[in-house]
Formats: structure tokens, C-alpha cells, sequence
């Protein structure tokens, strides 16, 4: 017997007994590992796959491991999800860690230093505008943040109001008067005029640490936005009455980049449209506070590819190659109808940060580093080759095409590991090569089971219209999927609207039943009726146990449903549109009744929307993992922990990150709790480390040196409550 798989078998053994002697309230407990390796098919590795995916994003530089280097955090509308990124040894590395240090974000997220400490402070949207976030960290709370505004105010005269902002805007935030504090432009509320609202911090308390806002005028530039086009209309007035537009006419979305292009001291602008696939250059003329654009120029930029996306799009001016200077990057701003693999286009920056050269580069920055499969990422496990690990299907909403529709896989990734250690390879991006399927079903959510009886997983496939397509599998036994179409109306069922299937016998007569979820956020729940080798499906209800994913006062829900089995005992979590993971126990025996709701976030609120989730044991420990897909096109890892006695440590956010992990020498942070004790677990069940907390400590450092490699679980005790957490020390 290996070392490794006693280490595994003996670790099972102390986590039964400790899960026996504690973990008596919780069902499942998860904590998030992206060390698990995924390889393309050329056997290349993804050097960061489980970022979640990228679909409208824009980027904002901070420090966020408080080395003096500035990293990157990509914000994407799609789930309004942040996606950090940190510097390290000549490249960007995906730091899962510090997705819940920081503040969520509402549809944009712009990472500026508002109080002159150096520290990137964020401004995001809330209620019709502002909120601001001030960096408060420092070297013993690591990255942290406290509100600083719950609504940016801007004096209008003759009253101070709130600043507004429709959301599909992004605004500009630069010092745009040369006066070292940070001012601001954004569409005004009534026209297609920008506002300039002047920072007078320097001005009126000769200091830049905080935001004293005046509405300097309502049309910056002496320019309006066309209303049939992506032109400016050049010395137009925002008068409701004077201009060429009637201030009514409300544009329906722009993003905005300040920057001074030509090096002559104040800013120019780039203009993207909601409607349309290139960015407007608008050349300021005039001064920096008395700005008069003067030339227009689209497509740009004209030196080299230009901007050209599938619609909406937006630009960040970042540092993405750390040579000194801030590089190009370039995205779609809107949801639905945007390209969304080729979406992270980047320039690079030839000239200086002062007079800036852009040449394009690439159109998948970070993308191809990761897991990502267009919009919409739906992952189920199952045994495609029969060797006994767990592979991955991925389906998808689809891959944006350039026509403007969109095109619906499924993708394999073979688990090429063992039990204890499980590593996936793809297989195909295609499998059964469904994108060649005739017709405008999307949304292929696939499950897997024994449909025939004879003896291997057959294929079911719900659609974005409701129906089940049915692959046979003709195999013979031992040997490697081969997945035949039958048809695309299994067993005539059709649900209306998205349908997410799962086969799973959930009455426990040895029979596979047929659960879907759906748009409207409910479950269908059809029995078999029939026999291992003839499967008769009888409508039961399309409100099995009573679950709800649909938030009051939104129609859509999106369940996607996942039954499990703990102990022999039946448990669900379901996806849904929100994102949020939800746990149901009382299924068994139950089946006309209400599922009870045991936890509404499993995996926290910082996965996405548009969630749905497979789990399975990978690694031989007696937990499950857990595969989570959002509408952002990728994937997450949790991997399956001990239960403590408290609640589920990912549903309770506490904040506690361990990292890295695998490592000899971790780093234990806590977001926003105080580390009051802890102790350190062997495989034997045997306590090696105690230590108690007493100076607020919300950062320490353990040093494994002392303790023989392998595995161990660490009990955190903090101010907001418990965790454990697994530890390889290697």
C-alpha cells in the first residue's frame, strides 16, 4: 500500500471520528482549492483554470498583497464578480484568497486613489450612483476596506445632491484639472451631455484626502452623443431647448476612459457605445479645465487593429506587463450579445504613461490562461472511459458567434490521476459533436445514467426551449463512451423554458427518476415507473419539495438541481439565478412535501450568477467536492472539509484564508474577524499545536518544519466564529 493512499485512508478514519464527535448539525462544509490541475489537449497546463471564467470586464490596479507591487482586480458585470490577480515572478497568478478581503461590486467597480495614501480606494455603483469604499490596510489587518461614502454627493446649485449614474455607464474617474486630487465624469441624468463634477478638495481645504464635489459644468467638451450613430455631434449645447437634442432623449449606455493621449497636459477621451463595436477617440483642444474636443476619430485606434467587438465596449488603462507604463485593455460592457471568449482584447503600450502608443496584442488576455467556455459554464461529473474516476462535462449557454448567435458544447476533461489526487485533461471540446445540431436550442445542461439498463451511462441533455435531448450510449462495456442521438424530445417531456436535468433515483426503488430545474427557478420531478430496462417517466409535480429560486419581485429563478447522498440520506443543493448555492434536507420519505432549507449560502455570494453545481469525492478523504459553473463561462473548485460543530465555514463567510496551500510555510488570514486561538490536528487525530491570540491579530504564519509532511486540519477559533480547514504541509 502507497504512503499516500494510507495517509488518505488513515485521514478518513480520524475525520469520521471527529465528524462523529462534532459535526452532528452540519451536512457538508467546503472550502475552495485551486490547486487542482486541468491541461489542454495538446497536455499543456491552464496556468490559472478555475478563475470562473470572463465575460464583460473591466480592470483597476491595487496592491492587494501589500508587497509595493501593483496588482490587478478584473470586475465582470457577468455576476458582478471579482477576479483578482497578483504579480508574481514576471506574470499575473490568480489569488482566490482575496476575493472576499474585498467589497462586492455592483455593475463596475473602479479602482482609484481618492485620499493621496497611495492605496487604490474603490468606487462602484449603488441605488442610481456612487458608493465608495476607502482602503484602510495596513501590514498587520492585510488588504481591508471600510465605506467611506453610501452615496457620492456633488453640489449643484444651488443644493447638493447625490451624483447619478445609470448602471450600464462606466464612468471616469481621473484628476482631470492637473490639481492632484480626483474629479469625475459621468452622463448627466437627462441628456447625452457629460457632467464634470470638480473635485474642490485642493481648491477650498488645500489638501486631496478626501472628495469635495462641484458640478463645474454639465457638458465637458462641448459635445453631445448622436442619437442614430456613434458619432459626437462637436460644439453642441446639453440646453434642454437650445441644443440640437432634446435632453429626453436619453442615451442608453457609454463607457468612459480619460486619458491624455498626445502628452499635452490635459485629458482626452475614449468613447464606447452600447449599441455599437468601436471606441470613439474625442481630442480635447481646449485645457485641462476648459475642455473643448475638437476632432473625433472611430475606428481607432488607426496605427493598429482596432477596436472591434461584438458591442459595447469599454477600456481600461492598466499596467498589464509591468514595464512602467499603463497598457490598453479593451472588453465588452454589455450583457447578452457580446462576444465572450475573445473578450479580453490588450495593447500594449509602446510610447510612454504620458504620450501613449497603443499596438494590439492579443484578443484573450487571461482568458486562455483559464477554464472558460463562452457564456454560461455547466459542469456534471460522470465516468466517460469506465475506469472508475470521475471526468467532467462541461455544457454551455454557448460561444458567441460572429453573426451574432451563439453555439452550444459540451466539453470533456478526463480525470488522468488517481482516486486520491484527481488532475483532468481534455478530451474534446465537442463531445458527440453537438454544435453541428440543427436548430436554436441553447443552454445544454448535460446528466448522465443507466437509461437502457445495460449497464453504462447514457447521455440526457436539457435545452434553453425546454426539452431533453437523448444520446445513447452504444459502448460495450469497459470501453469509452460512444454517444449516439436518438432524439431531441426524450420521452416527449418539455418543460417551456431551461431546462437543467439530473437522472437520480430519488424514491429509492432502484430506478432512475428525472429532476429538472427550471427558468422559473421550480423543480419537475418525473418517477419511473417502469424497469431497469425500459424507462417510463410519470409526471409528478413542477414544484417538487416546494424549492424556490426566484427572488420576490423577479420571475426567473434558473434552479438547477443537485440531489446527493450523505450516509445514506438524501440531500439537494441547487443553483440558481442569483448565485447563491442552496442546502435542502428532509427529502427522504418526503417527497409530497416541503424540503427543509438548511442553508441559502453553501459557497458564500462571491461565485457568480446563473450558478449550478456537481459533487463527488476526487480525492479519497469521505468528503465531497464540488464543481460549481456560473454565467461568466468558468469554473470553480471546493473541495469538501471537515464539518465542524458550528455551521458550513463557506456559508458563514468568516473570512479565513489559508495560503498557499500546499506549502511548508502558510500564511492565515482573516478578513474581518480577529484570530482568537488555534490548533493544528494530525492524521491520528492527535493535537500538535495549540496557540491563543490576545493583540488583535487578524494575519499570522505557521511553519511546518517542525511537523513531518502530509496532511492535518486547522481549527480556527475567531471573533465571528469557527472554521477548519485542511492543510498539506509539504
Amino acid at each position: 500500500m502507497s504512503r499516500l493512499l494510507k495517509l488518505t485512508i488513515i485521514l478518513s478514519s480520524v475525520i469520521t471520528c471527529l465528524s462523529e464527535t462534532y459535526a452532528q448539525q452540519t451536512i457538508v462544509a467546503f472550502e475552495r482549492n485551486d490547486a487542482i490541475s486541468f491541461r489542454d489537449d495538446a497536455d499543456l497546463p491552464f496556468s490559472m483554470p478555475l478563475t470562473g471564467g470572463f465575460n464583460y470586464v473591466t480592470a483597476g490596479e491595487i496592491d492587494l498583497n501589500l508587497d509595493g507591487t501593483k496588482d490587478l482586480v478584473l470586475f465582470d458585470r457577468s455576476g458582478d464578480r471579482a477576479t483578482p490577480l497578483i504579480w508574481n515572478n514576471g506574470e499575473f497568478v490568480f489569488a482566490a484568497e482575496f476575493i472576499s478581503q474585498l467589497p462586492i461590486g455592483k455593475h463596475f467597480m473602479q479602482f482609484r486613489d481618492f485620499n493621496c495614501d497611495g492605496k487604490s480606494d474603490i468606487f462602484t455603483y449603488s441605488d442610481g450612483g456612487f458608493k465608495v469604499f476607502k482602503n484602510i490596510s495596513s501590514a498587520g489587518t492585510g488588504l481591508q476596506f471600510e465605506v467611506y461614502s453610501e452615496s457620492l454627493m456633488s453640489f449643484y446649485n444651488p443644493g447638493t445632491l447625490p451624483i447619478y449614474s445609470i448602471p450600464i455607464d462606466v464612468p471616469a474617474l481621473e484628476d482631470m484639472d492637473g490639481d492632484g486630487d480626483l474629479d469625475l465624469l459621468v452622463f448627466g441624468i437627462l441628456g447625452t451631455c457629460v457632467e464634470f463634477h470638480r473635485n474642490m478638495a485642493v481648491e477650498q481645504l488645500s489638501r486631496c484626502d478626501t472628495l469635495v464635489f462641484r458640478l463645474e459644468t454639465n457638458n465637458w467638451g462641448n459635445f453631445t452623443e448622436a442619437l442614430s450613430t456613434n458619432e459626437v455631434i462637436l460644439n453642441d449645447s446639453c440646453d434642454a431647448f437650445g441644443g440640437r437634442f432634446n435632453q429626453s432623449n436619453r442615451h442608453a449606455g457609454s463607457s468612459l476612459l480619460a486619458i491624455d493621449m498626445n502628452g499635452d497636459g490635459d485629458k482626452d477621451l475614449l468613447l464606447g457605445d452600447i449599441a455599437y463595436r468601436t471606441m470613439i477617440f474625442l481630442s480635447n483642444g481646449g485645457t485641462a479645465t476648459n475642455a473643448n474636443v475638437v476632432a473625433q476619430e472611430s475606428p481607432w485606434p488607426s496605427n493598429t487593429l482596432f477596436v472591434n467587438l461584438s458591442v459595447f465596449p469599454a477600456a481600461s488603462y492598466v499596467d498589464i506587463d509591468h514595464d512602467g507604463d499603463r497598457d490598453l485593455f479593451v472588453s465588452p460592457n454589455g450583457e447578452g450579445g457580446s462576444e465572450n471568449l475573445r473578450c479580453i482584447w490588450y495593447y500594449t503600450n509602446v510610447g510612454t504613461d504620458a504620450s501613449p502608443i497603443f499596438e494590439h496584442v492579443q484578443k484573450d488576455l487571461f482568458v486562455k490562461n483559464s477554464l472558460d467556455f463562452g457564456e454560461g459554464s455547466m459542469p456534471t461529473f460522470c465516468d466517460y472511459n469506465q475506469d472508475g474516476l470521475k471526468d467532467i462535462v462541461i455544457g454551455n449557454y454557448g460561444y458567441f458567434e460572429n453573426n451574432g448567435t451563439y453555439r452550444p458544447q459540451l466539453a470533456l476533461y478526463e480525470n488522468v490521476g488517481t482516486s486520491a489526487a484527481a488532475q483532468f485533461k481534455l478530451v474534446t471540446s465537442d463531445l458527440a459533436n453537438l454544435s453541428t445540431l440543427s436548430g436554436n436550442a441553447l443552454n445544454f445542461f448535460p446528466t448522465f445514467g443507466d437509461v437502457d439498463g445495460d449497464g453504462d451511462d447514457d447521455m440526457l441533455i436539457g435545452a434553453s426551449d425546454g426539452r431533453i435531448f437523448y444520446y445513447v450510449n452504444t459502448a460495450l462495456a469497459g470501453d469509452v463512451a460512444n454517444f449516439v442521438f436518438v432524439t431531441p424530445i426524450f420521452q416527449n417531456i418539455d418543460i417551456g423554458t431551461f431546462a437543467t436535468p439530473q437522472l437520480v433515483d430519488v424514491d429509492g426503488d432502484g430506478l432512475l427518476d428525472l429532476i429538472i430545474g427550471s427558468r422559473e427557478g421550480r423543480i419537475h420531478y418525473y418517477h419511473n415507473s417502469g424497469t431497469p430496462q425500459t424507462m417510463i417517466l410519470d409526471f409528478v409535480t413542477n414544484s417538487f419539495g416546494s424549492v424556490l429560486t426566484a427572488l420576490p419581485g423577479n420571475p426567473s429563478g434558473f434552479s438547477t438541481p443537485c440531489f446527493f447522498k450523505k450516509s445514506g440520506i438524501s440531500y439537494l443543493m441547487c443553483g440558481s439565478q442569483n448565485g447563491r448555492i442552496s442546502l435542502y434536507s428532509g427529502i427522504d420519505g418526503n417527497l409530497e412535501g416541503n424540503f427543509v432549507l438548511e442553508d441559502s449560502l453553501v459557497l458564500g455570494d462571491r461565485i457568480g450568477e446563473r450558478t449550478t453545481i456537481t459533487v463527488a469525492d476526487l480525492n479519497s478523504d469521505g468528503f465531497l467536492d464540488a464543481v460549481v459553473g456560473n454565467y461568466a463561462g468558468g469554473i470553480n473548485f471546493f473541495e469538501g472539509i471537515f464539518a465542524s460543530s458550528f455551521a458550513n465555514s463557506a456559508s458563514l463567510d468568516l473570512g479565513i484564508r489559508i495560503f498557499p496551500n500546499p506549502s511548508r510555510t502558510i500564511n492565515i488570514s482573516s478578513r474581518d474577524a480577529f484570530i482568537e486561538s488555534m490548533q493544528i490536528i494530525d492524521i491520528q487525530g492527535r493535537i500538535i499545536d495549540i496557540r491563543s491570540f490576545s493583540n488583535a491579530s487578524t494575519l499570522i504564519q505557521v511553519d511546518g518544519a517542525n511537523f513531518p509532511e502530509g496532511m492535518y486540519l486547522i481549527q480556527i477559533q475567531s471573533s465571528k466564529g469557527a472554521s477548519t480547514h485542511k492543510w498539506i504541509n509539504n
